[in-house]
């Protein structure tokens, strides 16, 4: 619902946003003695609820002196208004000031179903849904935060002075600031358009506004409640307790929970609870849960029946069970909210830190602890340690990542399906990891999140860590952004608020599981560049050369000429003819001298005048490829600087040589593309 001019003026003034002198009239004699009374040239518009872009149908006219003029144009809009039928929705004609000139700022507000209010800057007027380069940010902003973001922007780089004209950031970010309070102002507040903010020598001012409210009274939200539970005895057990494996040979989810623990050399005590058998899978099984002595038990895995969870959990808080992970399905992903309900009332009330439901589990491979059933632990070759978390919503897409990262080589420190996440969410288990002495490198999948702010506070925690964060976004679907009414919706989709504001808390936002996994390659490495970073290049191709120099360009890095003194020490290694002040060519004597590649490498690295090295490796077959290999191999181990490593060659022409790198732990990308833009997610 949109606010009527009177209510939407006394909402800007209230927020202290700065609004052009106008009046709302309902008939041209009153126009005309509106626009006598400003006594300055006057802009009249056609306003209503049905018209969103008003120039497009002529129901804005400029520049109008005199009681003549401004007559004219009034009975023009009226006789617009009967031929737009706009008698239903209603409209009156504004009159404003003229304001000539001067850059326009598109200014928005919207509040996001899982970030709560977020303020949008960009390029204004009909330039606004033209132009892609906008910022945003959590209101409210500050003067200094408003001008960050500005300055984030193209436009931000006009009002910053280009061209000799005034620096006008600061004053058209107290504009921004202003207008980020509007939510305080009205709670109901949907969206708010201010656009065109025209930049005046007098100051900023906004030209035209358009604010929209809930229809009705939103609920008042309820903060969730914080969990403050000891995460240690979920992802770190001395002792398991599996509660509905299968004492008749059938494969279940806890037999497979059974199996992973066994397999994977867990050595803390596991038992299980069957009402029949002494012994399922060759672990110890105990009739009842109370049997168990109080406090033997750190974690319970629970695969039963929905309907009998809540129970299973009553019985394990009596005996001091401090975590559950329940992999039974049947809860809130098929309506049963209830349930889920009483089960997370019976974990709070006992204290026990609750995964799930629905989750596929946990792993710890550090510690062996595979409280989990996804067959990405049937891997003959898991790495025992890792310093890279991955927390996902998903479970099967979790898993898959998971081998995909094991089979690269990528070692895993947690393994963290968050399933409904009825207690434990993403944004608990982030906060967890922010202090965990095992993670460095943290991978999010994440489908929707309840509580944004949360989000984002965790966020920013983990990195205020010094940890790094990539967040991979599913269902990012803007289909409602298709029947939008406003400027506001069209420029900031669901997935444009979550990837700018991670973005701003400072996780690195990734769109594919493919450059998810280069990132974590090269993190698991121990790879880690700075914003701008000095990259050398040494390549067996003079084109391959030149486009890791493009990439590198193109993704922020730069390519320094090489000094006369290590061109010089390059020189007495290479053929006359090699190139040699950055990017190297090592030239085709590489086949009868492969040592000329190492040595040549080594010297690149020895230097100060590199922060890393690009090597990018063409068709180079076995057995020269080994010798190359080794040659790199040989320089990695010696050096602290990051070397990335590319290879554009079929797997069977090079497998001894490419095989030696992978045993050595060192990441290989096939397209020079892939390893740069990994390079430049962390940074």
């Amino acid at each position: 619902m949109l606010l009527e001019y009177d209510t939407l003026e006394s909402c800007l003034a209230a927020a202290g946003v700065p609004l052009v002198r106008e009046r709302l009239v309902g008939d041209t004699a009153s126009a005309v003695a509106a626009a006598e009374e400003f006594g300055v040239p006057v802009v009249l518009k056609l306003i209503s609820p049905a018209l969103i872009h008003k120039a497009d149908v002529g129901a804005v006219v400029l520049d109008l002196i005199g009681a003549e003029a401004v007559g004219a144009a009034a009975d023009r809009l009226t006789e617009l208004a009967a031929e737009l039928a706009l008698g239903t929705a209603g409209w009156q004609i504004l009159v404003q000031e003229m304001v000539r000139g001067g850059t326009e700022v598109f200014v928005g507000i919207k509040r996001d179903e899982t970030f709560g209010p977020v303020v949008i800057v960009g390029a204004g007027g009909s330039l606004v849904e033209l132009l892609p380069d906008r910022a945003l940010a959590r209101c409210p902003v500050d003067t200094e935060q408003a001008a960050t973001l500005l300055r984030s922007t193209a436009i931000g780089a006009v009002l910053g002075g280009y061209r000799g004209q005034r620096d006008v950031v600061d004053e058209v970010a107290e504009v921004v600031a202003a207008a980020s309070r509007l939510p305080e102002v009205r709670p109901d507040l949907l969206e708010a358009d201010l656009n065109p903010v025209v930049v005046t020598p007098s100051g900023p001012i906004v030209v035209d506004a358009r604010l929209a409210v809930a229809e009705e009274p939103a609920p008042a939200a309820t903060a969730p409640q914080a969990v403050d539970l000891d995460l240690r005895a979920l992802l770190e057990p001395s002792s398991v307790l599996v509660v509905g494996a299968s004492a008749s040979g059938a494969v279940m989810p806890g037999n497979l929970v059974l199996r992973y623990l066994r397999g994977h050399g867990y050595a803390g005590r596991v038992v299980v609870a069957h009402p029949k058998a002494t012994e399922i899978d060759g672990y110890p099984a105990i009739a009842k849960i109370s049997d168990l002595d109080h406090g033997s038990i750190d974690v319970v895995c629970v695969a039963v029946p929905a309907a009998s969870c809540a129970e299973v959990l009553d019985d394990c808080g009596r005996v001091g069970v401090r975590a559950a992970v329940v992999l039974s399905s049947g809860f809130s992903e098929v309506g049963a909210d209830e349930l889920e309900a009483q089960l997370a009332a019976v974990a709070t009330r006992h204290g026990i830190a609750l995964c799930g439901p629905n989750t596929v589990g946990l792993m710890s491979p550090g510690t062996r602890a595979h409280v989990c059933f996804s067959q990405a632990q049937s891997m003959a070759s898991i790495p025992a340690t890792g310093r890279v978390a991955l927390v996902a919503q998903s479970g099967a897409l979790g898993g898959s990542l998971a081998s995909q990262a094991w089979e690269r080589g990528i070692g895993i420190s947690r393994f963290i399906s968050v399933g409904n996440q009825a207690m434990l969410g993403t944004s608990d288990y982030l906060r967890y990891l922010a202090g965990d002495r095992r993670t460095d490198t943290i991978a999010v999948v994440l489908e929707g999140v309840g509580d944004g702010a949360a989000l984002l506070d965790a966020v920013t925690a983990v990195t205020a860590a010094g940890k790094k964060v990539f967040v991979l976004k599913v269902g990012r679907t803007e289909a409602g952004a298709r029947a939008v009414q406003s400027h506001t919706g069209s420029v900031a989709g669901d997935y444009t608020v979550y990837r700018a504001l991670l973005t701003g808390a400072g996780a690195v936002p990734v769109d594919t599981i493919t450059e998810l996994l280069d990132a974590l390659a090269l993190r698991d490495a121990g790879h880690r560049l700075s914003p701008a970073a000095r990259i050398g290049i040494v390549s067996t191709s003079g084109g391959a050369c030149s486009m890791i120099a493009d990439l590198c360009d193109q993704y922020g890095f730069t390519v320094p000429t090489f000094s006369a003194d290590l061109r010089t020490e390059l020189g007495e290694i290479l053929p006359s003819f090699a190139a040699i002040a950055n990017p190297v060519d090592v030239t085709g004597r590489v086949a009868t001298e492969p040592a000329i590649y190492g040595r040549a490498l080594a010297a690149i690295l020895a230097s100060d005048e590199v922060d890393a090295v690009a090597v990018l490796v063409t068709t180079v077959a076995d057995p020269m490829a080994e010798e190359i290999a080794r040659e790199v191999a040989r320089q990695v181990a010696a050096t602290r600087k990051p070397v990335i490593v590319s290879w554009t060659i079929a797997g069977e022409l090079a497998p001894r040589g490419l095989g030696l790198l992978r045993a050595a732990g060192i990441p290989i990308f096939d397209d020079p593309a892939r390893a740069i833009h990994a390079a430049a997610l962390v940074k």
